[in-house]
């Protein structure tokens, strides 16, 4: 157990640059093919996703991917990771033609509440601004 004031509950870990470049090369790699390909729902509407944030494991075998919906019409989470996982297989076969690596990662979708609560919040902010 570690005693309140030891020295190593206030440093700060190192950053991986190896892991930080993944990050990057995996946030374009997968920014390009959600570009390039078109998802649409169920109804026919085309989803405009970006990736916020992509968090690797250490040994960077798993890739937990933070994503926001900025479609027109406001689908729920759900829907959107439906029609994320309907493609997963053609979404995996081109993130895996795209990056040359010993071992591709898998991938795990998530939303990032967090974003959709600030862009929430600036709502209310400018709502309360104007009156």
């Amino acid at each position: 157990m570690k005693k309140q004031n030891e020295l190593n509950l206030y440093k700060v870990s190192k950053k991986n640059p190896r892991i930080l470049k993944l990050k990057q090369l995996i946030k374009k790699t997968l920014g390009e093919i959600f570009v390039s390909q078109d998802f649409r729902d169920d109804k026919g509407d085309s989803l405009l996703i970006f990736i916020d944030e992509v968090v690797l494991s250490k040994d960077a075998r798993i890739a937990t991917i933070f994503m926001t919906n900025f479609s027109k019409k406001d689908l729920k989470e759900e829907e959107v990771l439906k029609v994320i996982n309907d493609n997963l297989f053609r979404i995996k076969k081109e993130f895996s033609e795209k990056i040359s690596l010993r071992y591709t990662p898998k991938l795990k979708f998530r939303f990032d509440s967090l974003r959709k609560q600030s862009f929430e919040i600036d709502k209310l902010i400018d709502g309360l601004s104007r009156s």
